[in-house]
């Protein structure tokens, strides 16, 4: 007999043949289901050999059945008769993929390599930490929906019991060696000996057991906490209950992590430890954690139709990679294995033309005063919507006329691109989540609505690089090139408005720009940022009016200057700095306060003689 579980989707995992499915529900109930989901690969190629290659595949049980079926394809949006391969047997999903690569000559493959429990929540239509409703019989699913939208403005969450972990010395030692464990449930905390071993394992499952957490934070436990217990574990023999999954979890202890390069930085990203059947989320091993908080996961997950514990250790642009990949799987648009459109050939002097980045200008090195600065909210993102720029529609071969400024590409006039579909509700909801924290008078209510829109503004900021990242599934170099196209022609409008106004255009930077009048106010500002707004199809807005900026010049020639290299006071006294030593990571803490206190005392200067000769004795120093 069926019984129906109403609740919110707290975790979903494969088990080899089933996707393991969690639901909490209002009662404080935690209920493990299972559901055999069979995640599916396409392929294209002659009719003839790709039947004889799936009646291979499921004799060698590789898969369950393999139909033919009509999808689209994402470059041209024409139909494909494509053989849908349905997988059996999760464990084996990988040899399967290695025997479709040596076919990869004779045969196109699609939707290969999309994360299990990713494809899982596409295809069902389902999001984690929102409410759905199943029909069950046994602990097998029979249908699942959800019930509730992830894009209300204050989403609903299930009561999380929550437990926090952290260690007592120093997060580069294991547990052990100096190092205790402290644990925090509710209003109790307990600090452990980890020289008492057996003692504190036993005693650590019993308050586990006992508490039974949905949600685990903890501090350094992705690199230090969780593999010292389960190194401990295994050397006393005294098992863990971490996992709420009975099924037992064989788990490989991986200390190292690994370091890549990005915008000139080496990062480190440490190992993944996630929990079965609970959640655990690593606040020093989580980007969006750090930035806005459980609240900013929560919602990456639910926008990214990624399990909590994943979304809480990948980057901005996997999130919105996930974003468009749920697009095409629920548009029945075929998901590329590997990228498939390389750079168009570009003569020297066209790679000039449009390989150029956004639009930068050189200050006059100096002090500016009634200087006001104004900015293009999303910028890019925006440009992509209003412009209709996605990797399919830059350089269609439906709409010949050049629309993007200066490098002529075209851009399609009869199909809507997928990257604006999905960045224009992201767009207007981070803009929605803005005016309700600026709005609202509970500031527990404003201080979620501004973490909810730090974490909307990651995904933004991310989506404009992955158009030219060079492994992005749907990206194209050439989609990049007419948003920065677009973008410096925006910004050279924007300086032609502002200076038919009287207004002199002392610096712009990309979405930026730095204007001066003697004696500007906000007044007169507004209906300048109204004209600007309306001719760009972007709004601009003032980030402030300054009492001084100063831009600053090259620590090798005093004669040039940095266009990232300046600070400010605003008239209310905040102060704007970049490209000093304060503000760089590697920077020794006493230069950096140091730095700071001369900012400070800037800031409180007057105007006049007075504030020169303090920029006098301290220029050196700053710069």
């Amino acid at each position: 007999m069926n019984r129906t579980i109403d609740g919110w989707l707290l975790d979903v995992y494969p088990a080899r043949r089933t996707m393991v499915v969690w639901i909490a529900t209002a009662a404080g109930e935690v209920l493990r289901f299972e559901d055999p989901f069979r995640p599916s690969i396409y392929a294209q190629g002659r009719r003839r050999d790709l039947e004889a290659m799936a009646e291979r595949f499921v004799e060698n049980r590789f898969c369950d059945s393999a139909v033919w079926t009509e999808k689209k394809e994402f470059w041209s949006d024409k139909p494909l008769e494509v053989m849908e391969l349905r997988v059996s047997d999760y464990g084996r999903i990988w040899r399967l993929l290695d025997r479709l690569t040596t076919l990869e000559g004779r045969f196109t493959f699609y939707n290969c390599d999309i994360p299990l429990p990713q494809y899982y929540l596409y295809v069902r239509g389902l999001v984690p930490m929102v409410r759905c409703r199943a029909e069950c019989r046994g602990d097998r699913v029979v249908s699942i929906r959800s019930t509730a939208s992830p894009w209300d403005d204050k989403p609903e969450i299930p009561p999380l019991r929550r437990m926090e972990m952290s260690i007592t010395g120093d997060p580069h030692l294991p547990l052990g060696r100096n190092n205790g464990l402290r644990v925090r449930a509710d209003e109790t905390e307990i600090e452990y000996d980890a020289a008492s071993g057996t003692e504190m394992l036993e005693h650590l499952n019993r308050l586990i057991s006992c508490y039974d957490p949905d949600l685990i934070v903890t501090a350094h436990g992705d690199s230090c906490i969780v593999p010292s217990l389960l190194r401990l574990s295994r050397k006393l023999g005294v098992p863990l209950v971490l996992d709420r999954d009975p099924a037992p979890v064989l788990r490989k202890i991986t200390t190292r992590g690994k370091s890549f390069f990005s915008y000139g930085r080496i990062l480190y990203k440490g190992p993944s430890y996630p929990l079965y059947g609970r959640l655990h989320i690593d606040r020093h091993n989580s980007f969006i954690y750090k930035e806005a908080g459980l609240d900013g996961v929560l919602e990456f997950s639910r926008l990214g139709k990624m399990p909590v514990q994943y979304a809480a250790r990948t980057s901005p642009g996997t999130a919105i990679s996930s974003m468009q990949v749920a697009y095409a799987v629920e548009h029945d648009i075929l998901v590329p294995w590997r990228k498939g459109e390389p750079e168009q050939f570009k003569s020297a002097w066209h790679l000039l033309k449009t390989d150029k980045g956004g639009l930068t200008f050189r200050p006059p090195i100096g002090l500016h005063r009634d200087v006001a600065e104004l900015d293009f909210a999303s910028m890019y993102p925006s440009i992509m919507v209003r412009h209709n720029i996605s990797p399919e529609t830059v350089l269609c071969a439906c709409c010949p006329e050049p629309r993007v400024p200066e490098i002529g590409y075209n851009v399609c006039r009869r199909r809507r691109g997928m990257v604006p579909q999905v960045l224009e509700p992201i767009l207007a909801r981070r803009e929605r989540f803005k005016s309700l924290a600026a709005s609202s008078d509970d500031p527990a209510e404003s201080a979620l609505y501004d973490k909810l829109q730090t974490s909307l503004k990651w995904v933004l900021v991310t989506c404009f690089g992955y158009l030219g990242y060079k492994n992005a599934r749907f990206g194209r170099i050439e989609a990049h090139e007419a948003v920065t196209a677009f973008g410096r022609e925006m910004l050279l409008k924007a300086k032609e408005l502002c200076e038919r106004r009287g207004f002199r255009v002392l610096h712009g930077m990309t979405d930026s720009l730095w204007i001066q009048k003697p004696g500007i106010s906000r007044q007169e500002l507004e209906p300048l940022q109204q004209i600007i707004s309306r001719d760009a199809g972007v709004e601009i807005r003032l980030e402030g009016v300054y009492r001084f900026i100063v831009f600053l010049p090259s620590k090798t020639s005093r004669t040039r200057p940095v266009p990232n290299r300046l600070f400010g006071i605003f008239d209310d006294g905040t102060i704007k700095v970049r490209g000093l030593a304060c503000r760089k990571r590697d920077t020794p803490p006493f230069i950096r306060e140091m730095q700071g206190r001369m900012l400070a005392r800037l800031a409180g200067a007057e105007l006049g003689d007075r504030l020169a000769d303090e920029l006098g004795a301290i220029e050196q120093i700053v710069c």
